[in-house]
């Protein structure tokens, strides 16, 4: 799913107000510029992967673009996005180009990078000192398949995931085992216990890699017990796929 950093414009004076203990509220929590898509698919045979960007302000905003790996490594990626700067009009749409470089990535499985969409919002028209100016930045994944990598299947990678739990330290660890070429981003992940209410498992953005596998910490209240889990997958358009449930003894 995009992820936002919840950025807005404020005057100095509202700060103030804030550390007084006043609450402010605006009706503008979003930026003016966003992704058209809350993910990205692409694959090596194709020529490029557009991705369109959006500006819904009346102003024109500059955005800047880069792609990380998942472990914000921006250097060597084998991947060229283009343009890096690009200059939006108010309500227009922009186009990034993501081009995969075929022989650099893995042949037998998905990869997933962090591509980062940054607005750069316009000076303001009063040229008054009285303003902080703070712009919103946003982050979605950008899943690329190597040639002959069936993209029908992706969603249906989610059933193939089978369930474990792991003791150590002190901890309970739940253990999703993943043995298709495929990350699964999970849509719900969620235990329950007996009539009480499902507790998400807060690191549920971790995915389980292709071939791979992830664990996910248990909360302390359902250590011991049997428990439903219930969990879903994201397809590649950002919609959930099917819920499913299997019982667990922690």
């Amino acid at each position: 799913m995009t992820l936002l950093t919840h950025l807005k414009t404020f005057k100095r004076g509202a700060l103030v107000a804030s550390a007084l203990g006043i609450t402010l509220l605006s009706a503008q929590t979003y930026g003016a510029v966003r992704p058209q898509l809350t993910r990205i698919v692409a694959y090596a045979e194709d020529k490029e992967t557009p991705i369109e960007v959006v500006n819904e302000s009346q102003e024109t905003y500059l955005i800047q673009s880069w792609l990380e790996d998942l472990k914000g490594n921006e250097n060597g990626l084998p991947l060229v996005l283009t343009p890096p700067v690009m200059k939006i009009g108010g309500k227009q749409e922009g186009k990034l180009r993501l081009v995969v470089l075929p022989g650099e990535i893995p042949q037998d499985r998905e990869s997933v990078y962090w591509l980062s969409i940054q607005e750069i919002p316009p000076k303001a028209k009063d040229g008054g000192d009285n303003k902080l100016v703070l712009a919103i930045r946003s982050r979605l994944k950008v899943f690329v398949r190597p040639k002959g990598l069936d993209g029908t299947k992706a969603s249906d990678a989610v059933k193939s995931l089978s369930w474990s739990v792991e003791r150590e330290g002190g901890e309970v660890w739940l253990k999703a085992t993943n043995p298709t070429p495929y990350h699964v981003s999970f849509g719900k992940l969620e235990l329950k216990a007996g009539g009480a209410k499902g507790i998400t498992l807060e690191d549920k953005i971790q995915m389980p890699p292709p071939m791979g596998s992830q664990r996910y910490a248990v909360p302390k209240s359902l250590r011991g017990k049997s428990v439903t889990l219930t969990y879903s997958g994201v397809n590649d358009y950002g919609g959930e796929t099917e819920v499913l449930s299997t019982g667990v003894k922690l």
